[in-house]
């Protein structure tokens, strides 16, 4: 598996983030991820690499984890989810911290920005699904588009076949939820 490309986070993040907020991978989400995704989620969250994770580092130097998203090879293309924030860790964060980070899109959009990024040499396209009025527009802010059916959202980060297209999104809606 490629690993995707390797650049500071910061080349995606607005400046007025630089100093609070850093998106990194991870290698294995149960360490650090385990209580925030049990509590979105109810269950473990995935062992398949490409983990994501937004931390915030507090006036005192202190790291928090902000927010975890989780990018799945599927074949050709990465399947996005499981992706939540921590609320506990935006109420750690200085009024006008959290003001900066939701004037800038939220943390979610940048993770998303993040995996764009990262793996666009990895696949062919990022799929997501996804049912939430609020996390939908977030997404389709981030770069995803609505396809036919319901829910199921897609990145083409790269110029792709109209039949290529097709076929990808016949696939991954086959597969139902995910």
């Amino acid at each position: 598996m490629q690993s995707g490309e390797m650049f500071d986070s910061r080349e995606i993040l607005p400046p007025a983030l630089h100093d609070f907020i850093t998106i990194s991978e991870i290698d294995s989400a149960d360490f650090l991820v385990a209580d925030l995704f049990r509590r979105k989620f109810g269950h473990p969250p995935p062992s398949i690499p490409r983990h994501l994770v937004g931390f915030y580092r507090a006036p005192d130097g202190g790291l928090h984890l902000a927010g975890f998203s989780h990018m799945m090879p599927f074949g050709d293309v990465y399947l996005s989810g499981g992706s939540c924030t921590d609320g506990n860790t935006a109420r750690l964060m200085l009024p006008q911290q959290r003001d900066a980070l939701r004037a800038a899109g939220g943390l979610w959009f940048y993770l998303l920005k993040y995996a764009f990024r990262k793996y666009a040499g990895c696949c062919d396209a990022f799929f997501g699904h996804c049912g939430d009025r609020r996390a939908l527009e977030v997404a389709l802010a981030a770069g995803f588009i609505q396809t036919e059916h319901q829910h199921l959202i897609v990145n083409w980060h790269k110029p792709l076949h109209e039949n290529h297209r097709r076929a990808l999104v016949a696939k991954v809606h086959a597969m139902g939820a995910f």
